[in-house]
C-alpha cells in the first residue's frame, strides 16, 4: 500500500518487532520513527527509525541458560529487561502513536514503564493510555500525549484481529488532506485476507497429502522454544499446529509457554521435534540444537533424534513474533514433518527453506 506523502507528518513508535512488521504490512513504513533494538524486519520499516530501546540482554554473546537466569532474576525482583531511552524518544517528538503490548514482559519493554516514560517525556501529569490529547509541562508549553495502543494476541485469531486494532488506530490520526479515512483498515481487510488464504491452502495440502499416504494416526509432534531449560511454544505455536494436523499435546492454544522436563520429553518420545528458539536466528537455532547431543545425555535417546526427524528453525523470524510470517512459519512446519514433495508444493513463498535445517545424526559428531 502507498500512503500519502503528507502522512509522513504522523509519528509512529513500535516497541516490538512483530508491531513493526504488522505496520509494513499495512503500508505505513514511512510513518515509522522510532523502534526497538530488535526490529530488523523489513528494511524499508528501519532504514529511517531511531532505536528508542536498551536491553540487558546479549543473545548474541550470552548462553541460553545464562539468558534464563537473567530473566528469572529480573522478573522475580520486578524489574524490566528493557528500557526507554528519553532522550531519543524526546527528539521524536511529536509522536502520535506508541504501539506496544503487556503480553510478556520478556519480549518487550514493560506496559507500566511505556506509561511512566511517556508521562516523563512530556512532563505532564502521571500518564494513562486514555489521557486528554495534550497536557502543559512544567515550563507551561503545551505538549501533545502520543496514544498508547497495547497489543495482546494469545492465539494465532488474537495475532489476525491486531491488524485490525492497529489500523483502526492509525485511520484514527489521519487528517482531513492527509489521506481518506478508512484505506489503512482497507488495507487490512486484503492482508489479513491474505494470510488466511495462504493458511488455507497449507491445510488444504497437508490433508491432500495425508489422503494419498492413507495415513491412519497423526504424527507426534513436539515444538521447543528454547533449549536450556526445555520450554514447549504456546499460545499461537498450538494453532500453527493444528493447521498442519499432527497431535501436539504439549500445549493448548493461548496458553503460555512453559517448561518441560528431561523425562517428560522422553516420556513423550515424539516422531518430531521442532525447535525455533525464542529471539534466536537459524544459524543459533542448529548450533544450540547440535550442542544437545554432549551436554544433554538424554537428547540421544529420542526417537526424532535417532531417525534424522528434528528440525531447527529460525525462530526469530517465524515463531516468536506474532506478525505476518506466522503464515511461513507454518509452511515450514508442515515441510519439515511431511517432507521435501509437500515443500515444492507449497513453494518458497509458504515454505522459505531459509527458514529450516534438518539435524541429521552424523552432524553431531561434527
Amino acid at each position: 500500500m502507498t500512503t500519502n506523502k503528507n502522512m509522513k507528518s504522523k509519528h509512529i513508535v513500535s516497541l516490538l518487532p512483530s508491531i513493526t512488521e504488522i505496520l509494513a504490512e499495512l503500508g505505513v513504513s514511512n510513518m515509522i520513527v522510532g523502534i526497538t533494538h530488535e526490529c530488523d524486519h523489513p528494511p524499508e520499516a528501519i532504514q529511517d527509525a531511531k532505536i528508542v530501546t536498551t536491553s540487558e540482554i546479549n543473545p548474541r554473546t550470552m548462553s541460553q541458560e545464562l539468558i534464563h537466569t537473567k530473566v528469572c532474576g529480573s522478573l522475580t525482583n520486578g524489574q524490566s529487561l528493557y528500557g526507554l531511552n528519553g532522550d531519543v524518544l524526546k527528539s521524536l517528538l511529536p509522536i502520535d502513536i506508541i504501539f506496544t503490548q503487556s503480553l510478556c514482559d520478556i519480549c518487550a519493554v514493560s506496559y507500566p514503564m511505556v506509561l511512566k516514560g511517556c508521562a516523563t517525556l512530556i512532563g505532564g501529569p502521571p500518564f494513562h493510555d486514555d489521557s486528554p490529547n495534550n497536557v502543559v509541562d512544567n515550563n507551561g508549553s503545551r505538549n501533545k500525549i502520543p496514544r498508547v495502543v497495547s497489543m495482546e494476541p494469545e492465539n494465532l485469531r488474537d495475532v489476525l484481529e491486531t491488524f485490525q486494532v492497529a489500523a483502526k488506530a492509525l485511520d484514527s490520526i489521519i487528517d482531513e488532506g492527509e489521506g481518506e479515512i478508512g484505506t489503512i483498515e482497507a488495507r487490512c481487510n486484503v492482508v489479513i485476507n491474505e494470510i488466511q488464504t495462504g493458511l488455507n491452502r497449507i491445510e488444504y495440502v497437508v490433508r491432500a497429502h495425508q489422503h494419498s499416504l492413507k495415513a491412519k494416526s497423526k504424527p507426534l509432534v513436539a515444538f521447543l522454544e528454547w533449549h536450556s531449560p526445555l520450554f514447549a511454544g504456546g499460545h499461537w505455536i498450538p494453532d500453527m499446529l493444528n493447521i498442519i494436523d499432527v497431535s501436539a499435546p504439549m500445549l493448548l492454544s493461548g496458553e503460555p509457554s512453559k517448561v518441560f522436563t528431561d523425562e517428560e520429553l522422553l516420556e513423550l518420545d515424539p516422531d518430531f521435534i521442532l525447535i525455533g528458539p525464542c529471539g534466536f536466528n537459524l544459524e543459533r537455532s542448529l548450533r544450540d540444537t547440535l550442542a544437545m547431543y554432549k551436554k544433554r545425555p538424554f537428547w540421544r535417546e529420542l526417537r526424532a533424534v535417532k531417525q534424522n526427524q528434528v528440525f531447527a528453525l529460525d525462530g526469530n523470524s517465524y515463531y516468536a513474533r506474532p506478525g505476518p510470517r506466522l503464515l511461513q512459519g507454518t509452511g515450514i512446519m508442515a515441510a519439515c514433518v511431511y517432507g521435501e514433495e509437500l515443500a515444492k508444493e507449497l513453494g518458497e513463498d509458504l515454505a522459505p527453506s531459509t527458514g529450516y535445517v534438518q539435524v541429521m545424526l552424523d552432524m553431531y559428531d561434527k
